[in-house]
């Protein structure tokens, strides 16, 4: 029998403007509210509702152990799921008003994260199975124009952060003719490993099974964090044309209970860097950023991965930037 390190609360939260939302707090079974250090909030992608990342939240708590120091909330936005609301009532900013003041009340001592936002500007949800039981949640960015065939990007955000900037670029790969395709990676993968921690066959099942799915071969850009999930996935996967990873990435396939790492080679993604080969990779250090990448690490990618290969160093990650990186891509993957 699995004991699990976590309880969980059901509860409602009451917004400014009166309405109530269908609330499910995932706690470490022994840590006293006051001993909390942190509160994470999944914010479901409307019109998703929050059975979309209680998974995500209970995998994450279960992980951290009874005596965990972090909790995780779910909710469902108004007008979907058991909360009120209409369907066309899309004022969400209330929402996370109501629930980070109740955060502040109720968990003075601790810091509030908020995981992803509720809204795209073009951009549609759709969910897809996978194996097991699994599911991906992707947003999906139509081309802009009518050519028979649209190149096709796979875009990796940060872990936990689709955030406007990451719905901003994604819509303008899409005004410039691409079909687009945003994952938050991390709840892929919290969906994917909540049986069993994922092997490098596993990931490269998904990713085999999700190129079945996109109208072409994909371009990956992969966010910080996502970078080493890009890695693997473009190494592993030929029909990938090529990856654009930037800042830290060998962090980013650590988490034990996600990724299958007790040999430390298994993961170890100097070795992946040289298989993307003759696919080009372009590596970016975001400097100034906490998470733009250590410079032995990228250094150590660049040198163990094969031309057609590029270093880029950058205090600004802009659509411009991220433009041209994949003209170059395509140019040298015609070649």
């Amino acid at each position: 029998m699995t004991i699990l390190a976590y309880t969980e609360e059901t509860f409602g939260i009451l917004t400014d403007d009166q309405l109530y939302l269908d609330c499910v707090l995932v706690k470490p079974a022994a840590t006293p509210d006051h001993k909390l250090q942190a509160i994470r909030v999944w914010v479901p992608k409307y019109p998703l509702t929050k059975d979309s990342v209680l998974v995500c939240a209970q995998h994450q708590v279960n992980a951290g152990g009874p005596d965990g120091s972090a909790a995780h909330l779910v909710f469902d936005l108004r007008g979907t799921g058991y909360s009120d609301g209409f369907n066309d009532d899309t004022r969400f900013e209330l929402d996370l008003h109501a629930v980070g003041e109740w955060a502040k009340e109720r968990f003075p001592q601790a810091a509030t994260t908020f995981l992803g936002s509720p809204t795209l500007t073009n951009g549609r949800v759709y969910v897809w199975p996978l194996r097991e039981g699994g599911v991906i949640e992707s947003y999906y960015y139509p081309p802009a124009g009518r050519k028979l065939s649209q190149p096709c990007l796979l875009y990796l955000a940060t872990y936990g952060q689709f955030a406007p900037a990451d719905d901003a670029i994604c819509d303008s790969f899409a005004a410039a003719g691409f079909a687009v395709y945003g994952l938050d990676p991390l709840r892929y993968l919290l969906h994917a490993s909540g049986k069993r921690p994922l092997t490098p066959q596993d990931l490269e099942k998904d990713m085999e099974q999700l190129v079945q799915m996109l109208p072409s071969s994909p371009i990956i850009i992969a966010r910080p964090l996502a970078a080493g999930l890009g890695l693997v996935w473009a190494a592993r996967v030929e029909s990938v044309k090529g990856l654009i990873s930037i800042g830290n990435a060998q962090r980013g396939v650590r988490a034990a209970h996600i990724f299958y790492n007790h040999n430390p080679h298994t993961y170890l993604l100097a070795r992946y860097a040289r298989k993307l080969s003759p696919r080009p990779l372009a590596i970016i250090k975001h400097e100034g950023h906490p998470l733009g990448g250590d410079e032995d690490e990228l250094n150590t990618l660049m040198q163990s991965s094969l031309p057609p290969h590029r270093l880029e160093r950058t205090s600004e990650i802009t659509p411009t930037l991220l433009h041209n990186l994949v003209r170059w891509v395509q140019a040298e993957a015609k070649r």
